[in-house]
């Protein structure tokens, strides 16, 4: 390795908390497992087991319910005994739960199996943010996007193994996804220490209730808003992991075409970072950020109205992904710039509940929508939908004082 390298590697490394680059590894982690399952989950119930995409969708609703039910418990948990505990729950619960998918083909035990594992796999994210928010304080869009582009580094590398060894056996994809699961559990196990929580300052239960009586009151105001905003971006988001796969199986692409589109979306994120750094400095407020966002979404699900051509989904994709890049890591920074020190954990949970919503609901409509009236339907629908989170992201930043939630914070 050339000295030039080296340095360069030390400066990439030196540039972020040394807590911070852990969070990120164990969130690559996090996310390369699910990745191996969540874009599979419709093909799979409809192909594999022979189900239509509205029971499909409803199976995908009840694991989101799961889901939101387990981060509203990872926060709340987070805020009274700390990470660790938390996340090992989650983790090791996700391990065994997509283990028994890769021994047993099932429909009753799948249905039960997505719905706890929408519980365990969700335990841990409330706990994550919350930690990344006291990791680099005062740095709140930098280190949210730092773990976004960790995610979807996760997504890159997920999304391409388990489209590939899904077109061999969906089995083997799940028992992929477990082994995953079981490693971020054996990271956190030796890297997710106590002290380290202690040194950033993170809750023990008999300081909560201290810190909650001297604090401000809650703004519910703001919260609410970008609880609609995020709530309705995803279940619009997510027509493009559930209908959208559909759709292309049903036009003749594969799984790994499919796949393919993903691991471009992972890419995308990380190389793009530059492009999107000179947009945050030109766009200074975080609302205008999530409102061309939002508005990009609309383009990259009306560009899928005019072909079927594969290069008419990358376009989208491409679209798609840049909307996501300005839109994810500023809801959450938002909000933990806006949470009292001793609610973090909780309000990272709430928020994120509101993102698991959309994904609870958005299958079930989609998949409906698709059955009914068909594809090109649902992308209209989609499209002239995210007029909501636009209104929710101007209430958000009528809220705010000038300069409050800047770019940069």
């Amino acid at each position: 390795m050339s000295l030039r390298l080296q340095n360069r590697l030390a400066a990439l490394l030196a540039a972020y908390p040394q807590m911070l680059w852990l969070l990120a590894f164990g969130s690559f982690l996090n996310l390369a497992g699910l990745s191996f399952f969540w874009p599979l989950n419709n093909v799979y119930i409809h192909n594999q087991l022979g189900r239509p995409l509205t029971v499909a969708g409803l199976v995908l609703f009840f694991h989101s319910g799961g889901a939101a039910l387990g981060q509203l418990a990872g926060g709340w948990l987070y805020d009274r005994i700390g990470a660790r505990p938390v996340m090992l729950a989650g983790l090791f619960g996700s391990t065994i739960l997509t283990g028994l998918l890769g021994f047993y083909e099932s429909w009753p035990l799948y249905v039960t199996v997505m719905i706890g594992f929408g519980f365990t796999a969700s335990l841990s994210f409330p706990a994550i943010n919350a930690l990344v928010a006291r990791a680099w304080p005062g740095q709140g869009r930098r280190a949210f996007n730092f773990i976004y582009v960790a995610n979807n580094l996760g997504v890159a590398v997920g999304t391409a193994l388990g489209g590939l060894i899904a077109d061999r056996s969906f089995a083997l994809a799940f028992l992929s996804a477990s082994a995953i699961f079981l490693l971020f559990a054996l990271f956190v196990l030796v890297f997710v220490r106590e002290e380290r929580f202690a040194a950033m300052g993170a809750p023990a239960p008999e300081r909560v209730a201290a810190a909650a009586a001297a604090e401000s009151p809650i703004a519910w105001a703001p919260l609410g808003a970008l609880f609609v905003a995020f709530l309705t971006c995803w279940l619009i988001y997510v027509q493009w992991q559930g209908a959208v796969s559909v759709h292309m199986v049903a036009n003749g692409y594969d799984l790994g075409a499919y796949s393919v589109l993903w691991t471009l979306n992972g890419l995308l994120i990380f190389a793009g970072q530059p492009l999107i750094s000179q947009v945050v400095r030109r766009i200074r407020h975080s609302a205008a950020q999530m409102a061309l966002g939002a508005t990009l979404y609309a383009v990259a699900f009306g560009v899928l109205l005019t072909s079927n051509d594969y290069a008419i989904y990358v376009i989208s994709m491409v679209v798609l992904t840049f909307g996501e890049m300005l839109v994810w890591p500023a809801i959450p920074a938002a909000v933990a710039k806006l949470s009292p020190p001793s609610k973090r954990g909780t309000l990272q949970g709430l928020i994120l509940a509101g993102s698991t919503g959309g994904r609870m609901v958005g299958p079930l409509l989609g998949g409906m929508l698709y059955d009914q009236a068909g594809f090109p339907s649902l992308m209209v629908v989609a499209a002239v939908s995210l007029v909501v989170p636009l209104l929710a992201i101007w209430r958000y930043a009528r809220t705010q004082p000038a300069g409050f939630e800047q770019a940069g914070d």
